[in-house]
């Protein structure tokens, strides 16, 4: 006997439909389970992208430190002293530091009430100090114009690179920055360029707020001398953050007198680690989601078993009229397992479809004000997830009929033919 010829098929239909409600109820929980299973996947693998493409283009094996207060006593300074980078590290480090890869300082500046002027136009907003390599850690758009580059720091041009919502605030709809002059804090300079965030991440503010100078003209205009609180690192290849952050450290308090068991002197934000916390999560909640939806598959799975169970218990005459005309065990079981497989079979690709419907449709149904609110972007079912799902639908389909297939296996036909 051939597995699904048109005779088959048709007998296998009929016994399915023979007790419409009993199917439709033991269908229903495989639907729901594998219905489950591919909207949360699809939402846990979706979440995962979307947080993601928050931080896209930010280094994820980036490395910032900063001072603090010194907390030991050492070479005769007493703990709880102030002090700063200077220039001459960044030449320290780029002889010294084997494991990193961008070396990029970076000086903060305070803005003030209505600091920022152009016109009769004016806010409120910081600036800090950057270097070109400053751009490889945390990448932008570039709107217009240029970004800061090697030029400006070697002339200390008072050329500055403007967020978007600044040039938005300081500018006509339409109107050209580049070549404008805008004042801060007292100081006139040239926008060269209008950029905004290529990403949500960034580690001194938002992009479409900043105010980018060369470093070199920030320390000269605003007196700073050769001093700065922070440095950005990222790590060569075949290194990690952490390393990166060691050496740096190590080699900086050498260089300003502090203790080496000094852990307190410099403050630091490791980016690897975080997107390492990021990642376990991520593969938690997948796991979670994985279970909750093969649990509810589960259930579904045990309720057609037991409900062929039933069938065959039901069936016992006819599976014993069929051994005593012949039928060979492996008839049986083909019989019984497809039946199983195909309720399953139609029951979970109703179940399929269906989840794959409302995960295309879950961004559509947050809703605030004139627009959707992007929570989820496009929870779009990928290929390896619909193949993963048909493998565990067939081996749901399998599992469903072996045990009602074994048990009509065990069946004698003489006790069949008996049975009332």
């Amino acid at each position: 006997m051939k597995v699904f010829d048109t005779d088959s098929l048709q007998e296998i239909w009929a016994t399915i439909t023979r007790n419409k409600f009993r199917s439709v109820a033991t269908g229903f929980g495989v639907f729901w389970g594998l219905f489950m299973l591919i909207v949360l996947l699809a939402i846990g693998n979706k979440l995962t992208q979307s947080i993601l493409a928050q931080v896209d283009g930010f280094a994820t094996n980036a490395v910032f430190i900063w001072t603090e207060r010194t907390s030991e006593p050492y070479k005769g300074y007493r703990k709880g002293r102030w002090f700063s980078f200077e220039n001459s590290d960044i030449a320290l480090l780029k002889q010294r530091a084997q494991t990193v890869d961008i070396i990029s300082p970076v000086l903060m500046g305070r803005g003030g009430d209505k600091n920022v002027v152009h016109g009769m136009k004016s806010g409120s907003w910081g600036f800090h100090g950057i270097y070109p390599n400053f751009y490889d850690i945390n990448t932008v758009n570039q709107d217009s114009g240029r970004l800061i580059n090697e030029i400006d720091i070697a002339q200390k041009r008072k050329v500055c690179v403007i967020g978007n919502v600044i040039y938005e605030t300081l500018f006509g709809p339409g109107e050209v920055a580049d070549g404008k002059f805008i004042r801060i804090n007292g100081i006139y300079f040239q926008v060269v360029g209008v950029i905004s965030p290529h990403s949500n991440a960034s580690i001194f503010g938002p992009v479409d707020e900043a105010i980018h100078l060369p470093f070199s003209t920030q320390q000269m205009l605003f007196e700073r001398g050769d001093s700065f609180y922070f440095f950005g690192f990222t790590a060569k290849p075949g290194h990690s953050a952490t390393e990166v952050e060691e050496e740096a450290k190590t080699i900086l308090r050498a260089a300003h007198d502090i203790a080496p068991t000094d852990t307190k002197a410099i403050g630091g934000v490791n980016i690897e680690h975080q997107f390492k916390i990021f990642n376990m999560l991520f593969t938690g909640v997948n796991v979670l989601m994985w279970l909750v939806g093969l649990g509810a598959l589960l259930s579904g799975i045990i309720g057609i078993s037991n409900i062929m169970l039933v069938t065959v218990r039901e069936r016992m005459r006819e599976i014993g009229v069929r051994r005593a005309l012949g039928a060979k065990p492996w008839n049986i079981i083909v019989q019984i397992m497809s039946e199983s497989f195909l309720l399953t079979a139609i029951a979970g690709m109703l179940g399929f479809l269906c989840g794959v419907a409302v995960s295309l449709g879950i961004d559509r149904i947050n809703f605030n004000g004139d627009g959707p609110v992007v929570i989820i972007h496009e929870p779009i079912v990928s290929f390896g997830l619909a193949m993963t799902a048909m493998l565990v639908l067939v081996l749901s389909g399998v599992a469903a009929g072996l045990l009602p297939a074994w048990r009509a296996l065990k069946i004698k036909a003489i006790d069949a033919i008996r049975d009332e």
